[in-house]
């Protein structure tokens, strides 16, 4: 599995803004390289090719001796002609006629054969040796002149420049790397800023805008924009706001006149065999329609207002015994069983920052559908307390719920089709539950096994 590396468009940017110009250093750095490798090399050439000139007019103008030849090329440039070796060819009889190293005759016969016989004049080169050669044309005869030598001052030139361009990239390198950043960062702070501001208007202040130095470049005008967003976004909530609290009025009172009506009926008709059980089955249907109403309406509320659930510290171990109290009062006939995992020494590992109707509403849920949905009405709780967060699991046995729909349980109205059948229920509940454990800053997880579903409900303890 490959690593794939992920960046922000800070990042992207100094990465780019890095590889851009690190290129064209690197770039610049190898042309001096070369250039410089050039001029060194034609250099040499050049003192190879004077070396051979002067020989010659040595040699065939002056008619010196062997010996004295040789003594003023050990007096010159012996600092800059590493191994120098001159010999003078008689091509007609394939003779040496002078050489400073005759036992490296065989070596100049080589570096001979790689020579143009038209040429008069050039270079070559084998291996680290580099060449001059020098066509004479004499009253005796025609004649090579050669002259060889390694350039050790050029290689250690080249090498020490080699060594400097190569640190010079390094610092280069990261020094562009700062630049980057601090531009990338400079030019995104007003961003930054526009981000940071969101997070404190949402979702309590919306009555709040951003602020800004400069709204007539682009970034000015995104948070112009938003500004726009945010007001529109104020007064779809102030509507939605005061359509749930007009709604719960306008059907609270209604519905709770209906269901009063209905048992007053149902007690008059209580041996009317032909009524009563049509009177039972619409206080039935009243129920159901007064208990999805209160969860619509709390759904709603919950989504719009994170004020309306005021925090404070709570005990969730004993908040979790008064949900379930609460739950038998109205479902006898089901099985709740609570165990720990490890029964913390510390009681602030069990205390959390949170609103306690909230938390008893999603404890309640979790427990009817955990009893609604298993085989033997029964619903099992596991307290987990660790150092920095209180892990509560209620699993139950029954149908799992299929991997593909785990996420989409806790969408408003959805129900799956492989646990629903047949059970009662409205598909707002998990919805409910997953809100207000996000607005605690908490985790709702499902786990589907085998033999049944485990939901996961994680909170951060005041001690994390």
């Amino acid at each position: 599995m490959g690593f794939k590396l992920k960046l922000n468009i800070r990042g992207q940017l100094t990465l780019q803004f890095l590889m851009l110009v690190g290129f064209l250093f690197m770039f610049f750095s190898v042309s001096v390289y070369f250039f410089s490798k050039l001029y060194l090399e034609k250099r040499f050439y050049k003192k190879l090719q004077d070396r051979a000139i002067t020989t010659s007019a040595l040699f065939f103008d002056f008619q010196a001796n062997n010996k004295a030849i040789r003594k003023i090329v050990e007096n010159t440039e012996k600092e800059y002609l590493t191994q120098e070796i001159i010999s003078i060819i008689d091509i007609k009889r394939d003779l040496f006629v002078f050489s400073t190293s005759f036992r490296n005759e065989e070596f100049h016969r080589l570096l001979l054969k790689k020579i143009d016989s038209l040429q008069t004049f050039g270079t070559s080169n084998l291996g680290a040796y580099k060449m001059a050669f020098l066509k004479i044309k004499d009253a005796s005869g025609d004649y090579w002149v050669l002259v060889s030598a390694k350039d050790t001052v050029g290689a250690e030139a080249l090498d020490d420049l080699r060594k400097i361009l190569l640190i010079m990239l390094l610092v280069a390198l990261l020094l562009i790397g700062f630049m980057g950043w601090y531009l990338a960062n400079s030019a995104f702070s007003p961003i930054s800023g526009i981000i940071n501001q969101l997070g404190r208007i949402f979702p309590k202040n919306i009555s709040k805008r951003i602020e800004l130095s400069n709204f007539e470049d682009e970034i000015g005008q995104l948070a112009n924009t938003i500004n726009q967003l945010l007001e529109r976004v104020e007064n779809s909530v102030f509507t939605q706001k005061m359509f749930v609290a007009n709604i719960s009025h306008e059907l609270k009172n209604p519905l709770t006149k209906i269901f009063t009506q209905i048992e007053l009926l149902e007690m008059k008709y209580k041996d009317n065999a032909e009524l009563y059980p049509q009177i039972k089955g619409l206080r039935e249907d009243t129920l159901k329609l007064n208990h999805l109403t209160q969860s619509i309406l709390q759904l709603a509320n919950v989504f719009s207002d994170e004020s309306a659930l005021p925090m404070e510290k709570i005990r969730i171990d004993e908040l979790l015994f008064d949900s379930i109290s609460d739950y038998k009062k109205w479902n006898p006939a089901n099985t709740v069983e609570v165990a720990w995992e490890q029964v913390p020494d510390d009681d602030n590992l069990l205390i959390i920052n949170g609103n306690e109707d909230a938390l008893k509403v999603v404890f309640k849920n979790l427990i009817d559908n955990a009893c609604k949905f298993s085989d033997n009405q029964e619903a099992k709780i596991l307290i987990s307390p660790h150092n920095d967060f209180l892990d509560i699991k209620i699993s139950n046995l029954g149908t799992p719920i299929p991997v593909e729909e785990s996420l989409k349980i806790f969408q408003p109205f959805f129900r799956s089709n492989a646990t629903a059948k047949g059970k009662s229920g409205h598909g707002v509940g998990l919805a409910i539950v997953k809100q207000i454990v996000d607005l605690h800053k908490g985790k709702l997880t499902v786990e589907p096994n085998p033999s049944g579903n485990t939901f996961s409900v994680l909170f951060y303890t005041l001690k994390s």
